[in-house]
């Protein structure tokens, strides 16, 4: 009988926790690509004020960034102004690589000084 009160109070927490959203990736944010990009790009400016990025890098970055943005509108420009999904894949990879890159450069300049 404790054994049964003891399962049943375990299972209420676990539902407790669940509706009150610990274990909720339903409400988690759905980023857009430009939301993507915008986030990006204030991570470079924030970068190179905390002199975390050189004048350099943050050029290249830039210049990166305004890439895939070119990218992106060429893209919709064939698709009556929306990403294809594949399109959308493709960005999102560009934006991966982009994203580790900039926490790349940004570590290496504090941790590994030359």
């Amino acid at each position: 009988m404790k054994n049964a009160k003891q399962i049943a109070g375990s299972l209420g927490i676990v539902c407790a926790l669940v509706l009150n959203g610990v274990y909720s990736p339903v409400w988690a944010k759905k980023w857009t690509v430009t939301d993507r990009l915008e986030k990006l790009s204030s991570e470079v400016d924030e970068g190179r004020q905390a002199v975390e990025l050189t004048d350099k890098q943050q050029a290249d970055l830039k210049k990166q960034i305004a890439d895939i943005k070119e990218s992106i509108e060429k893209m919709k420009a064939r698709n009556n102004g929306q990403l294809s999904i594949p399109d959308e894949r493709n960005i999102h990879r560009k934006l991966n690589d982009l994203s580790v890159k900039i926490l790349r450069l940004r570590l290496e300049n504090v941790y590994f000084e030359k």
